[in-house]
């Protein structure tokens, strides 16, 4: 079956471009029934041939009469941990998070004296879980009249999703707090704050995500860190699972005085067909929605003259985050504290149907296609970036506020004001509780660097 002719304009993130291409069956497979497992098997394989970085290394003659998501999982080369099939019919495919849900992570622990606790780690701001009054740090007695246990609490969390809806008990609250589902959209700057350390102004501002939303909170934070003349500036991304690399350039061209707008900010390598290209500062900044691209200029009438900038992160911080790290490191100093990121060191693009009327209906491909490095050729971190000082939340519980001075993210910053970024890499001491359950972890295979298709 050939598919339609493509030719792919601004490819990777809006800037890649692609050469004309006629993604057809490269043997003589036969035109199989429409809807059939042979055709939707067809047509991924054509695609993944033509788009995914691994390309080199697919099978040749897979077997095609085989459910489509086995499929997929059969071809995806061994290092792949991210491409994904996706079918809204199928809710196993595109499993629903905790977060995105009811609004709020939760994890349980063990403490090193045997205790198992079921703890709220996240709570969105502005979601009904906000205005319930949980936050970061209420350790849970309940859920769904249940005592949470290390047997039960993946049971609990899955019918807490299903229901959208959960019934929580609270250590040191009284009654039963409802939660139902996360109505209002989510900003992804939580909280900015400036305090004073050692003789010095810090400026601290949680950002959960890059999303086209986030700039106008960046802008009003960046202009009140101006007004109140921070020095040093610390950028928490500890759960930040990526999104908009132009949010993320927009975001480095307000840290980084040696930004210029022609510089590169990120080079994306993909296979044989897609080659290698540079992005600059100014290419990244021209895709963003017209309403919220102030250009190089506008972004960098931000700046806070700063010589270096701390970066928390943790497990979860991924994708554009990562980005954001790794492409500020030729421009300006990167002390890097908290835990090794998730390595997620790729991008892609969504693949579907668009012939009308669509023959292979639904099914949604998210392949890795691209791997990413700075201006100075320097990627690969798909074992994740390792913090020069490596700190733990958990060592100090219960869980404190985001900006909290007592978070020891926080305290490895302040502690550590002469630390040289790559140099003198520090581990922390404190014991840490072992993880025994995470919500958040779904949240790591559902996001990524990915665009709309641009025809």
């Amino acid at each position: 079956m050939k598919t339609c002719s493509l030719f792919i304009k601004t490819l990777l993130l809006y800037l890649m471009i692609f050469s004309l291409y006629s993604c057809k069956k490269s043997d003589n497979r036969p035109d199989y029934p429409a809807g059939s497992q042979e055709n939707i098997n067809s047509w991924i394989l054509d695609s993944m041939k033509v788009y995914y970085y691994w390309n080199a290394g697919l099978p040749g003659n897979p077997v095609l009469n085989t459910d489509p998501s086995s499929f997929f999982k059969s071809i995806k080369n061994s290092a792949d941990r991210f491409s994904a099939l996706v079918n809204p019919d199928l809710p196993e495919s595109y499993p629903p998070s905790l977060v995105h849900t009811l609004g709020f992570d939760w994890i349980t622990l063990q403490t090193s004296d045997g205790q198992v606790k079921t703890m709220i780690s996240l709570v969105v701001p502005g979601s009904r879980a906000a205005g319930k009054g949980l936050v970061r740090g209420d350790i849970i007695q309940t859920i769904n009249g249940t005592v949470p246990t290390a047997a039960n609490i993946a049971s609990l969390t899955n019918n807490s999703i299903l229901k959208q809806s959960t019934d929580l008990e609270l250590v040191g609250k009284t009654g039963i707090i409802q939660v139902q589902r996360l109505i209002n959209s989510e900003d992804p700057v939580y909280t900015y704050h400036v305090f004073q350390s050692g003789g010095k102004t810090y400026g601290y501002l949680f950002l959960n995500s890059f999303e086209n939303t986030a700039l106008s909170q960046l802008k009003r934070a960046f202009a009140y860190f101006k007004q109140e003349q921070v020095q040093e500036l610390i950028l928490d991304m500890r759960y930040n699972p990526g999104g908009s690399v132009p949010v993320a350039a927009a975001l480095a061209v307000m840290i980084a005085q040696n930004t210029t707008e022609a510089a590169t900010f990120v080079e994306y390598r993909g296979n044989q067909k897609a080659g290698v290209r540079k992005s600059s500062f100014g290419a990244e900044l021209s895709k963003l929605p017209s309403g919220l691209n102030i250009g190089f200029a506008g972004f960098s009438g931000y700046r806070l003259n700063l010589n270096k900038i701390y970066v928390l992160t943790g497990n979860h911080t991924a994708s554009a985050a990562e980005l954001l790290i790794n492409s500020l490191r030729p421009y300006i100093t990167v002390v890097h504290s908290g835990q090794q990121t998730l390595g997620k060191d790729m991008a892609g693009f969504v693949i579907k149907d668009y012939r009308n009327p669509q023959i292979v209906p639904k099914w949604e491909i998210y392949p890795m296609i691209f791997k990413l490095y700075n201006a100075a050729g320097r990627g690969d971190y798909s074992n994740g970036l390792t913090p020069d000082q490596i700190t733990d939340e958990l060592t100090v519980l219960p869980l404190k506020p985001f900006g909290d001075l007592s978070d020891p993210l926080i305290q490895s910053c302040l502690q550590k004001t002469n630390m040289v970024a790559g140099q003198n890499r520090v581990e922390s001491t404190l014991e840490r509780p072992r993880v025994i359950f995470d919500s958040r972890v779904p949240v790591d295979l559902k996001t990524g660097l990915t665009i709309s298709r641009p025809y």
